[in-house]
């Protein structure tokens, strides 16, 4: 029975969907700039990688940490509300349960202080 939602999605799955959603992203009108000079393999083994971890998988993550990674990149909460809504349409299109979106969702959110340049705090 699975445990968590890796083994409920299974890695195979992950991967489709996760490919599929960067290509959305690199190629998204609100998002895609940020993805201009990056090098979009490299980008997705790494993502492959720490999701497979946050999903509950075996963790092979061997990148920077998230917020040091982001702190140069002005993310704002529209840009983050912007990548959620593609990673759910990418899940729904690949039929993936609405608990398994809801799952993968909460986890992401729970991302959300260490990514954006904008959480609230207020500087002088």
């Amino acid at each position: 029975m699975p445990r968590n939602l890796y083994d409920e999605i299974g890695p195979d799955r992950i991967a489709v969907i996760l490919k599929n959603f960067y290509e959305r992203c690199f190629e998204d009108v609100m998002i895609g700039h940020f993805f201009f000079e990056k090098n979009h393999d490299e980008l997705l083994k790494h993502q492959l990688n720490f999701a497979t971890g946050m999903l509950g998988g075996p963790v092979s993550y061997q990148g920077r940490p998230l917020a040091p990674l982001h702190q140069s990149l002005p993310i704002r909460s529209p840009h983050f509300a912007r990548r959620r809504q593609i990673l759910i349409e990418t899940m729904t299109d690949f039929g993936l349960a609405q608990n398994l979106i809801d799952g993968w969702v909460a986890l992401e959110e729970r991302l959300k202080p260490l990514i954006l340049q904008d959480s609230g705090n207020c500087r002088s």
